[in-house]
């Protein structure tokens, strides 16, 4: 070898070593292979990850080997200089001292660059900062959207009014005459919730209004609003106050309806109660007071003559007073006692009767909350009207009453209720009646957006007194169809049978079917 060419030598071994000798200690440390970097440049996914820089810089410290004049004593042809790796290796035969501590972050963030890119490659790259989940592993989040519409906040309040226009038609037969009519129903309903962090306030209301198109027969206009005031007193007493209105007209087969009236009296009732309840322990003790006025409108004949129903007006006042035991959350037997006067306006009825009287009432049952598979109550008892005339029999009745919903499977709810009440009479020589109601609800979701339902309904009226005429009979079947197009508007179709009978007094059958559209907000 040359003199030029062992200078050369000498000259990198001590001015390159140092340099070089770590740059082939990183390289064969983290062995970075073109696996380690596949896809942050080639691929063009605009990724500047750790491998990439490492790879730039290991790249700059190794520059390709270059060409340099080398010439042999025995031969003067050009020769290459030695790459700097066998410049090292000639100069420092000692091996490479080790990578340092501070170096090994570098190392961990190349790894973690490297599976996020290949779980990207992979199609299994996604978020990264996932949420905690809780200490027993237990759901979290919103509740699902029932696709229900959202309503209308008012502040602390929210309003869902429903709106449903149909157009109706009505065949009815009393005895041997029939008739029928088509009429525009509009019926406004809503419900106002309080959003408050204790106490709660509901009211709902609704109103029907009808309008004949074509044909004749009674327009029946309905309209009833309630607001329930729940209280939180203590964790352990709670109170209500309950207030309402409600109006209807009167159907000719009614008992206190005047007859050959082409328009029946409006009955409009006024209402309000307070309760208190108290736990103390097992024991549920609820203590309620009520009064309730009603007052009669006037009913027109065919000849326009006008009968006024002043005479009808009454005040009821009462109380009523439970006590529960709680032998399971589910099982709650109870016995409950009422006390309730009413007292009419005129003393002394256009028929010569004081019919003013005092209702007693003692009923003792089951409540059972059992969720939303089955939830209601059941009772029996006795029920007695002490009228104030003594030319007038009382009236008393054995009374079962209840309601229970079960819902055997996802998307059906079967309701079913009894209840039992006493009417009074206004007709000379009748005390009144014993009203039995035995209804039944069936409602099935047949698909997501459509829901069907099926009532029937049956109802025995007991006439009491010295003159009082046969019992009546009356049962109904309906159904409704709601299909919903969206969250906001659905289609609504509806068809339903009524038939009332009594010995001695014309059958009346009354059909409708009607179809219209339901806005809800």
């Amino acid at each position: 070898m040359s003199g030029v060419a062992l200078a050369a030598l000498m000259l990198l071994a001590g001015s390159g070593t140092p340099a070089n000798a770590q740059t082939a200690s990183r390289s064969s440390l983290y062995d970075i292979s073109s696996a380690d970097i596949r896809g942050t440049t080639d691929e063009g996914t605009g990724f500047d990850t750790a491998d990439s820089y490492l790879a730039n810089t290991a790249t700059a410290a190794s520059p390709n080997p270059r060409p340099t004049l080398d010439s042999d004593d025995d031969d003067d042809s050009p020769a290459l200089v030695p790459s700097y790796a066998d410049a090292t290796a000639l100069a420092d035969p000692e091996p490479a001292p080790e990578e340092t501590a501070t170096e090994e972050p570098s190392r961990a963030t190349s790894v973690e660059a490297a599976q996020a890119e290949q779980d990207r490659e992979d199609g299994r790259y996604g978020r990264q900062n996932l949420p905690i989940s809780t200490v027993d592993n237990l759901r979290t989040g919103t509740t699902p959207d029932d696709g229900s519409a959202p309503g209308i906040r008012l502040g602390t309040f929210l309003l869902r009014p429903t709106l449903t226009e149909k157009i109706v038609h009505e065949n009815q037969r009393y005895g041997s005459s029939s008739f029928s009519r088509t009429y525009s129903e509009t019926t406004l309903e809503g419900t106002l919730e309080s959003d408050w962090s204790r106490h709660k306030l509901t009211v709902t209301g609704s109103g029907t209004y009808q309008k004949n198109l074509s044909g004749e027969g009674q327009e029946e206009p309905a309209a009833s609003v309630d607001a329930l005031l729940d209280l939180d007193f203590t964790e352990t007493v709670g109170g209500q106050l309950k207030a309402g209105y409600d109006f209807y007209r009167e159907d000719r087969t009614d008992p206190n309806a005047i007859a050959n009236a082409t328009a029946q009296a409006g009955v409009h009732t006024f209402s309000a109660s307070a309760a208190l309840t108290k736990r103390l322990g097992y024991l549920r003790g609820t203590a309620t007071a009520e009064v309730s006025r009603t007052l009669y409108g006037d009913a027109k004949l065919a000849n326009g003559t006008i009968i006024s129903g002043d005479d009808r007006d009454t005040l009821t006042t009462g109380v009523r007073g439970r006590i529960g035991y709680e032998l399971s959350p589910a099982l709650i037997p109870f016995v409950e006692a009422s006390l309730a006067r009413t007292k009419y306006d005129q003393r002394i009825d256009s028929t010569g009767a004081e019919r003013s009287a005092t209702t007693y009432g003692l009923r003792a049952g089951v409540e059972l909350p059992l969720g939303e598979k089955l939830s209601g109550e059941i009772s029996a008892g006795y029920l007695l009207r002490d009228i104030d005339d003594a030319s007038l029999k009382d009236i008393d009745a054995f009374a079962i009453d209840g309601s229970l919903a079960w819902s055997p499977m996802r998307g059906t709810t079967l309701t079913a209720s009894l209840s039992t009440a006493l009417e009074a009479s206004t007709s000379a020589g009748e005390s009144g009646s014993v009203v039995h109601v035995l209804s039944l609800e069936l409602e099935r979701e047949l698909r997501e957006s459509v829901v069907a339902r099926l009532t029937g309904t049956a109802a025995l009226r007991n006439y009491e007194g010295a003159f009082a005429p046969e019992d009546q009979t009356r049962l109904g079947i309906s159904g409704e169809i709601d299909w919903s197009i969206n969250r906001y508007l659905s289609l609504v179709a509806d068809a339903g049978y009524e038939r009332t009978t009594q010995p001695g007094v014309d059958e009346s059958d009354t059909a409708r079917v009607g179809l219209g559209l339901r806005v809800r907000r």
